[in-house]
C-alpha cells in the first residue's frame, strides 16, 4: 500500500466533479491582475445587495459586465438576469454561468421596451458612465420596471474618490455624484431612499462625505 502524507486528492476530485472550468475575459482578468482588491470590493457590494433583496426574488442586474456579481445574486436570491451592451463581456458570462438561476443578454437598458417587472434592479459602477442628460431617464427606467414592492440598489464611486482614481478611470467617469445629488435623484423616483457608504469592502452608515463609494437603496416607487 502506497504511503500518503495527506488526503487532499479526495478534495481535488470532488472539486473537479462539482465546478465547471471558468475562463475570465479581459475585464475580470485585468481586475485580478492589476487591482485584485477591486474584485473583493465589487463582490462585497453584490453580497450586500443580495442580503437586502432576500430569497425567492427575481433580480435584474444592469451593466453586469462578465456576470460574476450576477451569478452571486442569482444564487442567493433565486434568479438574476444580467444585461450589458458589451457583447464580449456577455459572451464570457454566458459561457461561464449556465445554471438555471441566472441568464445574460446583450442590450441597452435605456433603449429597452420590455415591460417585464422585477422584484429588484441593481447596478454597480454604471451611472458614472452615463451622460448626465440621460441619468434621470436611467433612474426612471429602473423604477418603471419594478414591481410595486420592488427595490433599486445603485452603487457608484463618490466625487471625493476621484482625487485618487487612475487616469483611465477618470476618462470614463463622466457623471460623478456627491451623496446629496445622488439622494436627490433617487427621491424623484422613490418615496423611501436609504444612503449607505462604503470604504474598501466595508459597507456602513458612516460619514458620507468621506466615503469613497455610495450605495443607495430606493423602494416604494412613486406613481
Amino acid at each position: 500500500m502506497k504511503e500518503t502524507k495527506s488526503n487532499w486528492a479526495c478534495v481535488t476530485d470532488s472539486l473537479m466533479q462539482e465546478v465547471p472550468d471558468i475562463a475570465l475575459g479581459r475585464y475580470a482578468s485585468h481586475w485580478f491582475y492589476k487591482t485584485p482588491r477591486r474584485v473583493l470590493h465589487c463582490m462585497s457590494y453584490y453580497k450586500f445587495a443580495a442580503k437586502l433583496i432576500g430569497k425567492g426574488k427575481r433580480v435584474l442586474d444592469v451593466g453586469c459586465n462578465e456576470g460574476l456579481g450576477t451569478f452571486l445574486v442569482g444564487k442567493e436570491c433565486g434568479f438574476a438576469k444580467g444585461v450589458d451592451f458589451d457583447e464580449e463581456a456577455i459572451s464570457y458570462a454566458q459561457r461561464n454561468f449556465t445554471e438555471p438561476f441566472v441568464e445574460f443578454e446583450v442590450g441597452d437598458f435605456l433603449e429597452s421596451d420590455e415591460d417585464q417587472k422585477w422584484d429588484a434592479i441593481i447596478n454597480f459602477d454604471v451611472v458614472e458612465h452615463i451622460l448626465p442628460e440621460n441619468a434621470s431617464s436611467f433612474f426612471a427606467g429602473m423604477a418603471r420596471h419594478l414591481t410595486l414592492e420592488g427595490m433599486v440598489v445603485v452603487g457608484t464611486p463618490s466625487k471625493i474618490s476621484q482625487e485618487f482614481a487612475s487616469e483611465v478611470s477618470k476618462k470614463g467617469h463622466i457623471n460623478i455624484y456627491t451623496h446629496e445629488r445622488l439622494e436627490e435623484e433617487m427621491r424623484k423616483h422613490f418615496d423611501c431612499v436609504f444612503m449607505f457608504a462604503a470604504n474598501d469592502e466595508v459597507v456602513h452608515t458612516g460619514y458620507l462625505p468621506l466615503a469613497h463609494y455610495f450605495i443607495t437603496v430606493g423602494c416604494k416607487k412613486k406613481s
